[in-house]
């Protein structure tokens, strides 16, 4: 998530949060709201950014050390840490609609649960978190690209690793299952990749085939990454 200092309506100047993928204006760190900035239906006017001071003043207070714990952006990437690592525990992927995310989070039992206005704002770092995650270079493996639609907008060609789950021609679900990346190795005719389908024996494409046959879905965790703990 980006951070730019904003020009609202009235002329104060706030904290926006924007997409750090796209450049949409998500909200502002404080409860003013996005609409406090731009209007229904409107981009972000360019014209709005600024170097000047922030002079909200629930801007100012959310970016002080005394009460850094009521800005919003700060608070929605904790609890969106936290519901992204409880899917990678649980090896599934994140209900990302308002129901999925109050289940997640009772399934966390955070002392001090987030407000439903939050959950907008936490969906946005998740999908930040998720797309950062499917676009990383994995490390040590022939480079072989395939099409990924990003959940924050646009489609893109994002490398392929062990783990990966891959999609038949851009869909999953119903007769075409998704397939996980068990491989990607160097041979003399260039690179091959072997992937697998549940219940079913591995298969083994070219690089070409591949990024002709599927799309990324997403990458799973490093092993690294576990439950953050509140």
């Amino acid at each position: 998530m980006d951070h730019k200092n904003l020009i609202g309506h009235d002329g104060a100047v706030h904290e926006g949060l924007l997409n750090s993928h796209t450049g949409f204006m998500i909200d502002v760190a404080c409860d003013a709201g996005r609409y406090s900035v731009v209007h229904h239906y409107e981009k972000l006017d360019p014209a709005r950014v600024t170097d000047a001071a922030l002079s909200c003043p629930g801007c100012v207070a959310a970016n002080s050390p005394a009460t850094a714990q009521l800005h919003r952006g700060r608070m929605a990437h904790r609890y969106a840490e936290d519901v992204l690592a409880l899917a990678d525990t649980r090896a599934c992927p994140l209900a990302q609609d308002d129901e999925g995310l109050r289940l997640a989070l009772v399934s966390l039992a955070a002392e001090n649960p987030p407000p439903r206005s939050l959950y907008a704002l936490i969906r946005e770092h998740v999908t930040d978190m998720l797309t950062d995650r499917a676009l990383a270079v994995p490390e040590e493996v022939p480079q072989v690209l395939v099409p990924y639609k990003r959940y924050t907008g646009g489609t893109v060609q994002a490398p392929v690793g062990p783990g990966d789950r891959l999609m038949h021609y851009s869909a999953a679900g119903g007769y075409f299952q998704y397939v996980w990346v068990d491989g990607l190795e160097e041979s003399p005719d260039g690179i091959v990749v072997t992937v697998h389908e549940k219940d079913r024996r591995p298969v083994t494409y070219s690089a070409r085939e591949l990024s002709r046959r599927y799309s990324k879905l997403d990458r799973t965790a490093p092993p690294s990454e576990g439950t953050a703990e509140r």
